[in-house]
């Protein structure tokens, strides 16, 4: 079954306190998350990480599996257990999908204005006139561009993964021989975020 961790609205961090948390990190983890020029960018991994343990405790299973974190060769996080899980930030905003015995992926946007012609080879033909139709709105855009993004993660492909070759309008697809359940959330009227997984 998919759970779902936020953690909304986070305080920021102060670089002592940012530093004391990497302390602790094993020696991989502190190099990559110290490798971010920003805080704010450092306080998005850490928090993730943090997400990550309170899901696997909640599970019955060793926090410490967060040492042993590794990458497919499209940058996708893994542990070498059963489990599945994908992390997104936005501002300090930080969500984690985290499965059994399946597949997750999922996405977190800020809801901005934008351009919306700059994106048109990244949508199907029935997505753009399913936007068209909704009078272009902000909501349905970040909507259907978190799913894409969900769904891409959820095969562990991400950026690597034409978003154009995968339609998300419907709640049920199948992308590589996977069949997804896409979900989306809006909150504060300013986010996003949409899963793709294959909790059915």
């Amino acid at each position: 079954m998919l759970e779902i961790y936020k953690k909304i609205n986070a305080r920021v961090m102060s670089t002592v306190e940012i530093n004391t948390k990497l302390s602790l990190l094993p020696v991989n983890l502190k190099t990559a998350i110290s490798s971010y020029k920003l805080n704010e960018k450092k306080q998005q991994r850490i928090t993730g990480l943090e997400l990550l343990k309170t899901a696997l405790i909640n599970n019955k299973m060793d926090a410490d599996l967060i040492n042993t974190i590794q990458y497919n060769p499209f940058g996708k996080p893994f542990v070498n257990v059963d489990i599945d899980f994908s992390i997104s930030y936005s501002d300090n905003n930080t969500i984690l999908g985290f499965i059994k015995n399946g597949s997750v992926g999922i996405d977190i946007e800020h809801i901005k204005r934008i351009d919306y012609k700059l994106y048109k080879d990244y949508f199907t033909k029935n997505e753009w006139e399913f936007m068209n139709e909704n009078s272009f709105t902000e909501a349905i855009f970040f909507k259907l561009w978190t799913r894409k993004e969900a769904a891409v993660k959820a095969i562990g492909k991400g950026a690597f993964f034409d978003l154009k070759n995968v339609e998300v309008i419907n709640e049920f697809i199948t992308i590589e021989n996977k069949n997804l359940k896409l979900s989306t959330e809006f909150f504060e009227n300013q986010y996003c975020f949409s899963s793709a997984s294959t909790s059915l």
